[in-house]
C-alpha cells in the first residue's frame, strides 16, 4: 500500500532531520478535527500530504485550478484561504482578475460578481495595488487561440444568432486574446470550470485546445486528479474518461496529419495588415504556418513599409528571422541598432527584449520563425518611439 508523506516530512527527510520532530500541525479546520477526524486525517495525509505536492502539476497551477473550481461552483466560503495560497504559490493578482473575467463567460456573471467580494477583501488584506490590475488599452494577442475550430455551431446560429455572434466576436476574438492570462492558463481555467460543474459535452474540445495551447497529457491528467477533491470523484472520473477519449482521438488525428510529411505554404497567402496594437506603420503578414508532427514551430512572412517596425517584444523560445527583400534595422535593448539586408539571418535569444523593422527610406520583408512555450511564442511590450527608432 502507498504511504503518503506530508510536505514537512519530505522536507525533513531531504534535510536529514528526524521526521517525528518536524511533523507539522494539522491544516484541517478545528471542527473537522473534532467532528470528522477521519476526514481531517485524509485532508492532512492525502490531499495536502500527497496530492498538492505531486510534481506533475506545479503548486501554482494547482492553486489556479482550485480557485477556478471554487468560483465556478459558487463555493466562496473556502475561496479566501485558497486565494491567499494562490498568491503565495505565484499566481499574480492580475491573473486572478483575468480568471474571474474569463469565468464570468463560462460559469455565469453571478459567480464572478460574488467572487469579487471575497477577492476584494483578500487583496485589501494583502495590500495589493489595484492600479496594477488595469490592462493597457489595446493590449491583446495578435492571434486567436490555437486548437480546434472555435466557430459557433450552425445550429446555434440558426436559433440564437446573437449568441453565435457573441461567441465568435467577444469570446474568441476578444476574451481569449487578453494578455492577463496566458492561453495555457485560460485552457486550465476553462477545463477546471467545466469539470467542476459537470459539463462534459464541451470538455473534449477544450482538452484538445488545451494541448494546442501548451498543456501536456500528464498535466491534464493531474488536473483531473486534483479536481476529484474539489469537484468530487464521480465528476473527475467521468471527466478522465471523456478527456482520455479526446486525447486518443487527437493522437490518431495527429498521426494521420503527420503522414503528409511535406507542406508547402504559397507566398502571399491570406495576407493581412498587422495589428496596430503590436506594430507601428504599415505592416502586412502573410503565409502563416504551423509545423506538424508535434513540433511547436510556427511563423509567417512579414513585410514592413518604410518607417514601419514592431513594438518591443520578447520570445520565450527565441526567434529566427530570414530577410528576403529590402533593408531593415534590428535592435536589442541597450545595444546599438544593427542594419540587415536581404539574405541575412538573425537569431534573437530567448527572453531578449528587441524590435525589428524597415529603415526610414527602404521597405523590408522577412520570414519570422519561433517556437511556442505554453501556447505562445511572443510577449508584446510597448511601442518603439520615433526618437528610439531614429536614434541611429
Amino acid at each position: 500500500m502507498m504511504k503518503f508523506m506530508t510536505a514537512t516530512t519530505l522536507s525533513a527527510l531531504a534535510a536529514g532531520l528526524p521526521v517525528e520532530a518536524q511533523e507539522r500541525p494539522s491544516v484541517a479546520p478545528k471542527n473537522m478535527q473534532v467532528i470528522a477526524p477521519a476526514l481531517a486525517d485524509y485532508t492532512d495525509r492525502v490531499l495536502y500530504g500527497d496530492v498538492w505536492i505531486r510534481p506533475d502539476l506545479t503548486s501554482r497551477d494547482r492553486s489556479l485550478v482550485t480557485v477556478s473550481a471554487l468560483i465556478a461552483t459558487g463555493k466562496t466560503q473556502q475561496l479566501a484561504g485558497h486565494l491567499n495560497r494562490a498568491l503565495t504559490n505565484g499566481v499574480k493578482p492580475a491573473e486572478i482578475a483575468g480568471a474571474i473575467t474569463h469565468l464570468a463567460f463560462y460559469t455565469g456573471w453571478p459567480n464572478a460578481v460574488t467572487a469579487l467580494n471575497v477577492v476584494e477583501e483578500v487583496f485589501a488584506d494583502g495590500k495589493i495595488d489595484l492600479s496594477t490590475l488595469a490592462q493597457p488599452k489595446g493590449q491583446r494577442r495578435s492571434a486567436a487561440p490555437s486548437g480546434p475550430d472555435h466557430s459557433a455551431d450552425q445550429n446555434i446560429a440558426a436559433i440564437a444568432p446573437k449568441l453565435s455572434q457573441l461567441t465568435e466576436d467577444v469570446i474568441f476574438e476578444d476574451l481569449w486574446r487578453r494578455s492577463d492570462l496566458s492561453l495555457r492558463d485560460r485552457s486550465l481555467v476553462t477545463i477546471a470550470a467545466l469539470v467542476a460543474n459537470g459539463e462534459m459535452e464541451q470538455l473534449p474540445v477544450e482538452v484538445r485546445r488545451g494541448m494546442e495551447n501548451g498543456l501536456t497529457r500528464p498535466q491534464i491528467g493531474e488536473t483531473l486528479t486534483h479536481l476529484s477533491f474539489y469537484a468530487g470523484l464521480p465528476r473527475a472520473t467521468e471527466a478522465a474518461a471523456v478527456a482520455g477519449t479526446a486525447i486518443a482521438a487527437e493522437s490518431n488525428s495527429s498521426k494521420e496529419a503527420s503522414a503528409e510529411r511535406l507542406v508547402v505554404v504559397p507566398s502571399n497567402v491570406q495576407e493581412q495588415l498587422a495589428p496596430t496594437s503590436n506594430f507601428t506603420g504599415s505592416v502586412a503578414v502573410a503565409s502563416r504556418f504551423n509545423a506538424t508532427g508535434g513540433s511547436r514551430l510556427g511563423g509567417a512572412t512579414v513585410s514592413f513599409q518604410p518607417g514601419a517596425r514592431t513594438h518591443w517584444h520578447i520570445h520565450s523560445r527565441g526567434q529566427l528571422l530570414v530577410v528576403t527583400k529590402g533593408e531593415g534595422w534590428v535592435q536589442v535593448e541597450s545595444e546599438p541598432v544593427r542594419a540587415v539586408k536581404a539574405g541575412d539571418v538573425i537569431w534573437t535569444a530567448p527572453g531578449v527584449r528587441h524590435w525589428h523593422g524597415a529603415t526610414p527610406s527602404r521597405a523590408m520583408t522577412h520570414v519570422a520563425i519561433a517556437e511556442t512555450l505554453e501556447g505562445e511564442s511572443v510577449h508584446w511590450l510597448g511601442p518603439v518611439s520615433d526618437s528610439q527608432y531614429r536614434a541611429p
